[in-house]
């Protein structure tokens, strides 16, 4: 008994750093990932305090009322004259980029194959992509078809989704396929516009086209659905090609599935680096992946 006492002292000692309480029933690595986590979290949160203090001594430096300024901030924010600002900016420098691109959608008609935790997995990448549109040099018209379910609930809960549409943002519970029939004739001969990006294709795709619209699968299976992406072009006879991985990267050790954000990304850093795919792919790929270009 006393021995069985030293070694849960011990233990106890060794992740004393830690706030969250060790468990006896996790594993050494689930601690140390526990561990880490949370003192990631707590630089994150120093990091944060040192800035906001520089940012407090510097304006005092220039004499320049703090107080004054947060409620001039506060006014102008109720009074909504920040939101008709970045709006006029957008419909004057954005639009004008986004009616001279090619156009991303991404399907989201899997919500029956994906755990709950997949699902909010995925209304998570939607929302990152929204914002790399938002905020990209050539941005595009961002659809988000066949979005209905718990995916659209997870969304919901977004603050703010309901004013996506004005940058250039569009969602419809219709299938990508039907969403872009022909509006005069109801006929789909739009479907040869439309390229399906999936890592299973065997073709690979050399350049993006402005005429194009490239559809993303709406996917977080953890490697459980291999080849459903594919299937679903195939069985709505699109067209279909995986991104130049292995031309435009010379080692990729980790999988070649990529999140839907980091795919989205790629094409929007595409287009900005002058149609240099290595360039793209560096920006956005994490170093985690471990890419070597």
């Amino acid at each position: 008994m006393s021995t069985h006492s030293n070694e849960q002292e011990s233990t106890t000692n060794h992740y004393a750093s830690s706030s969250q309480p060790i468990g006896t029933g996790l594993s050494k690595n689930r601690q140390k990932k526990l561990i880490r986590r949370e003192r990631t979290q707590q630089a994150k949160a120093d990091r944060k305090q040192r800035e906001r203090e520089e940012r407090l001594a510097k304006a005092k430096l220039e004499g320049r009322d703090l107080q004054a300024e947060e409620q001039f901030r506060i006014e102008r924010t109720l009074a909504g004259d920040s939101k008709r600002r970045r709006q006029r900016q957008w419909e004057n420098e954005k639009v004008p980029i986004i009616d001279s691109n090619f156009q991303i959608c991404l399907d989201c008609s899997f919500d029956n194959e994906m755990t709950d935790r997949e699902i909010a997995s995925l209304a998570s990448q939607i929302r990152y992509c929204y914002s790399y549109n938002k905020r990209a040099v050539f941005p595009c018209q961002f659809t988000v078809a066949g979005l209905s379910g718990r995916t659209w609930q997870c969304l919901q809960k977004e603050t703010g989704f309901d004013e996506w549409h004005h940058r250039g943002f569009c969602s419809t519970d219709k299938h990508f396929v039907e969403h872009y029939k022909d509006a005069e004739d109801g006929t789909s001969h739009r479907k040869q516009e439309l390229v399906y990006l999936t890592s299973d294709s065997d073709n690979i795709i050399t350049h993006l086209e402005t005429d194009k619209i490239y559809i993303i699968g709406g996917i977080v299976d953890r490697n459980r659905l291999k080849g459903i992406a594919l299937n679903k072009a195939k069985e709505y006879n699109t067209c279909h090609a995986r991104l130049p991985l292995e031309t435009c990267l010379a080692k990729l050790p980790t999988t070649k599935v990529l999140t839907c954000n980091h795919v989205f990304g790629i094409l929007l850093k595409y287009r900005e680096h002058g149609s240099d795919w290595a360039k793209a792919l560096q920006d956005v790929l994490p170093s985690r992946k471990a890419a070597e270009y």
